[in-house]
């Protein structure tokens, strides 16, 4: 959600912002909760939201009545998120990269939702550390779809391998374990950006079903399908649709990880003052 011109921003989300707005799921009120109790948000309390996308998250954070900046790259997406967040006073949406976003304001809470692993990696850990309040909280949230043992997910891979064996070349890994291997990866690069402390940590299960006309709209919201050729693309979609009709849905397990973060120099100054 992060990037423009001819990195990975043009050829995904923005491009189908419709689909991505109509069948991307959104996150557990759970999630919410824990997120607004940890950070302790209040009415007084200023958000900044790195890739607003078309506002799924955006207008669940407003209802908490704090501030919010949301940033996202992508006009047609703000376009959307403008529109969702309409009634909202206390949210402005701004079309912007977060490479390139400058405010004076420190915010008390920032937030990437399913977003934060496409800025680049020189700059994102400090940018955020800058952003900050020196009490605030660095929020990190990643949807991950895995993969269910059903007759339908099993047909639907084997169209993938047919139609798309370069796009989604098989390694003979588990599909499962390597999305679990991904997020793993990412809460150690917390750990390795020497900044910020994991301070709460936390996942949810969802399952999620799409039926013939919603599932290939949400594969055609992933950045692969979507740089795919016309018509190797419409092909495929047209081919996952005609097996899903014949189940009548799929299973999409869903994995909410949300990772809080604090300010690791202030917390060591702040606990040997203790």
């Amino acid at each position: 959600m992060i990037f423009q011109g001819e990195k990975m921003f043009d050829a995904s989300f923005d491009v189908f912002a419709n689909n991505y707005n109509d069948v991307r799921p959104g996150y557990p009120m759970p999630m919410y909760e824990d997120v607004q109790k940890i950070c302790n948000i209040s009415n007084q309390s200023s958000l900044l939201e790195i890739g607003a996308g078309s506002g799924i998250a955006t207008v669940e954070l407003a209802k908490m009545g704090c501030k919010i900046v949301g940033i996202e790259p992508g006009a047609n997406l703000v376009a959307i998120a403008k529109q969702q967040t309409a009634q909202y006073s206390n949210v402005e949406i701004r079309e912007a990269m977060f490479e390139n976003f400058e405010s004076v304001e420190k915010f008390d809470v920032v937030l990437a939702l399913t977003s934060f692993h496409w800025i680049s990696e020189y700059m994102k850990y400090k940018k955020v550390f800058e952003s900050m309040n020196d009490g605030g909280s660095f929020v990190l949230v990643w949807n991950s779809f895995f993969q269910s043992n059903s007759p339908v997910a099993q047909e639907v891979n084997a169209v993938y391998k047919e139609v798309l064996p370069d796009v989604y070349p098989s390694s003979g890994k588990d599909v499962n374990a390597s999305v679990l291997s991904k997020l793993n990866g990412r809460e150690k690069e917390i750990h390795d950006s020497d900044l910020f402390y994991i301070h709460f940590l936390r996942k949810y299960v969802t399952l999620c079903n799409y039926d013939a006309e919603t599932y290939p709209k949400l594969l055609n919201t992933f950045p692969k399908i979507i740089k795919t050729d016309e018509r190797r693309r419409k092909e495929f979609l047209s081919r996952i649709g005609e097996v899903v009709k014949k189940y009548g849905k799929i299973p999409i397990p869903l994995l909410t990880t949300l990772i809080i973060c604090k300010k690791k120099g202030f917390f060591l100054k702040s606990i040997g003052e203790l």
